[in-house]
């Protein structure tokens, strides 16, 4: 008899890498119909709800972390709102929870539509055509690899800056929130990033479109950067926050320069299940370089 799952575990279908050779891409190109229609490699797979978990889920160990946040109570329709406020407050929750002496928010994404929407609205169009429909990302990820890392920090900051910061600890944090309402509808789950060999993660290539051309446009300045995606491994860990509130975040270590043992990638995706209602899901992703300039590079 196997083991009973925790209540809130999710058995539910995820989108890993399908290679070159059977029929995957090594570059994608985000806000574009085509990639809406891109090949992945589905596996089922458990998410455990880290409201359950027996552990501590912290941002250095497993590489996310739930904290509590004020809530977002406007549509965020404004974008100068959102560079202001929506910024500062996130630069100072993130000098709070990882104590670092400096945070540059460098874009954010903000997502109102479903998956199903954003197929539905670009089926008619060609591959390479832009759509402004800014849904979900249903295929595990790393937003950077360690080498896209060091593009990002380059691209989205003075040079002599950006020089400068990373002689000492520096990493890409997201902070991912919800807009005005509690998420129920594609999740965002995250892979314990111990239970990740680094031969599982594959880099594929991000093409951003052309300035004026499409909402993905603004993801970082370079235009183009080395992401990771997931190999598909029986020993990967998932888990998930049930019920997530507009006063909560959720933060995703993307790349940290530390080898000390800690998690310095965090592969994650949204995802479906028979469990999802409600409207569709409302949320803002913020992507920060964050920096100790106190602590070593390594």
């Amino acid at each position: 008899m196997g083991s009973v799952l925790p209540p809130n575990t999710v058995h539910t279908t995820l989108n890993y890498y399908l290679t070159p050779e059977k029929g995957g891409t090594k570059i994608f190109y985000p806000g574009t119909a085509g990639n809406y229609r891109r090949k992945h490699e589905p596996h089922d797979v458990d998410i455990f709800d880290l409201r359950e978990a027996s552990e501590e889920i912290q941002l250095d160990k497993q590489g996310f972390q739930l904290v509590q946040h004020s809530s977002l109570d406007q549509d965020l329709s404004d974008p100068d709102f959102v560079k202001t406020k929506v910024y500062d407050d996130t630069a100072e929750l993130l000098k709070k929870a990882t104590g670092a002496s400096r945070v540059h928010v460098f874009s954010h994404i903000i997502r109102k539509q479903t998956w199903a929407s954003a197929v539905e609205a670009g089926k008619d169009l060609v591959d390479k055509a832009t759509q402004s429909t800014m849904a979900s990302a249903m295929f595990i990820h790393v937003d950077q690899s360690y080498d896209g890392a060091a593009e990002v920090l380059r691209d989205n900051l003075p040079a002599e800056e950006a020089a400068r910061l990373s002689n000492s600890r520096w990493a890409i944090i997201n902070v991912w929130r919800p807009i005005q309402q509690t998420v129920r509808r594609e999740q965002l789950a995250f892979c314990d990033a111990r239970t990740v060999p680094e031969e599982d993660l594959y880099p594929v290539r991000a093409q951003l479109p052309s300035k004026g051309s499409g909402t993905y446009e603004d993801v970082s300045k370079g235009g183009t950067f080395e992401t990771w995606h997931l190999l598909a491994n029986p020993s990967h860990r998932w888990y998930y926050a049930s019920e997530l509130e507009p006063d909560e975040s959720l933060l995703i270590k993307c790349y940290d320069s530390k080898k000390d043992g800690r998690a310095r990638a965090t592969p994650h995706t949204a995802f479906t299940s028979d469990r999802d209602s409600g409207p569709p899901r409302q949320s803002i992703e913020v992507r920060c370089l964050v920096f100790w300039e106190d602590q070593s590079l390594e």
